[in-house]
C-alpha cells in the first residue's frame, strides 16, 4: 500500500501494464483496475469479487481513449462531453471484442471519472483501466481503504490510498440507445440532473 503520489501512480501504472491488479481511488468508490484488453488480468478480477457474468465499466483518460472500445454517434459524443470528467457511466456499443469486459454482450460502460488519480494512472496504463469497485460481490463499495474487504486487501498487487472519495456514492449508469436514454442505476448524477442537462444542450433525446 502506497500513498497517493506521482511516484506511487507510476508504480501502479506499471503493475497495470504488467497485468497486475491495482486498488484506486476515483471520485465515486475505490476501483479495481487492470489493463481491459487483458483478458487474463481481468478475469483474475472477477475471480477476485466473486464476479461471474456482469460486465465491468472502463475508465478512461480521455474521449480518444474511449473510443477505442465503445462507438459514439454525434448525439452520444456531445452527452458525453457534456458530463465527463464526473460521475456518470454511460453504455455504448462497443467496438472491440472485450470478451471478458463485457461478458460477451454488444455494449460497454465507460466514463472518464472526474478524478485526476484516476485519470492519470490511467493515462500512464495506456489510456484505459477497468473501473469495477474495489469489493467483493454483493458486498458495500470501500469509499476509503480502510474500508477494504481483507480479501480484496490481499488479493492485489498494490494499493493506491488516496484518502476519502469525494462523492462516497457509486457513480450514475445510464444507456443510450438510438436518441433514448435509460437509466440504469441512480447514482452521484441525479435523474433531474440529467434532465436539466439535456435541456440545457438542447439535445433531442428522450429520457426514459
Amino acid at each position: 500500500m502506497l500513498k497517493v503520489s506521482r511516484e506511487a501512480i507510476r508504480l501502479a501504472a506499471l503493475v497495470v501494464r504488467d497485468g497486475g491488479l491495482v486498488v484506486y481511488p476515483t471520485d465515486t468508490v475505490y476501483g479495481l483496475g487492470c489493463n481491459p484488453l487483458d483478458d487474463v488480468a481481468v478475469s483474475r478480477a472477477f475471480f477476485l469479487k466473486g464476479r461471474k457474468d456482469v460486465p465491468v465499466p472502463i475508465l478512461g483518460d480521455s474521449m480518444e481513449s474511449l473510443e477505442r472500445v465503445a462507438e459514439f454517434d454525434e448525439v452520444a459524443y456531445e452527452f458525453c462531453s457534456a458530463f465527463w470528467p464526473g460521475a456518470l457511466s454511460v453504455v455504448l456499443p462497443k467496438r472491440l471484442p472485450l470478451e471478458r469486459v463485457t461478458c460477451g454482450g454488444p455494449t460497454v460502460a465507460v466514463r472518464i471519472p472526474a478524478s485526476q488519480v484516476a485519470i492519470e494512472l490511467a493515462r500512464l496504463s495506456g489510456g484505459l483501466l477497468v473501473g469495477t469497485s474495489a469489493n467483493v460481490s454483493g458486498e458495500p463499495p470501500a469509499f476509503d481503504v480502510l474500508e477494504l474487504d481483507k480479501r480484496i486487501a490481499e488479493g492485489v498487487d498494490m494499493i493506491l490510498d488516496g484518502g476519502r472519495c469525494a462523492h462516497r456514492t457509486p457513480s450514475t449508469v445510464v444507456r443510450i440507445d438510438g436518441k433514448s436514454i435509460k437509466v440504469l442505476r441512480e447514482g452521484a448524477v441525479s435523474v433531474n440532473a440529467i434532465k436539466r442537462r439535456i435541456e440545457d444542450l438542447g439535445l433531442d433525446l428522450k429520457l426514459e
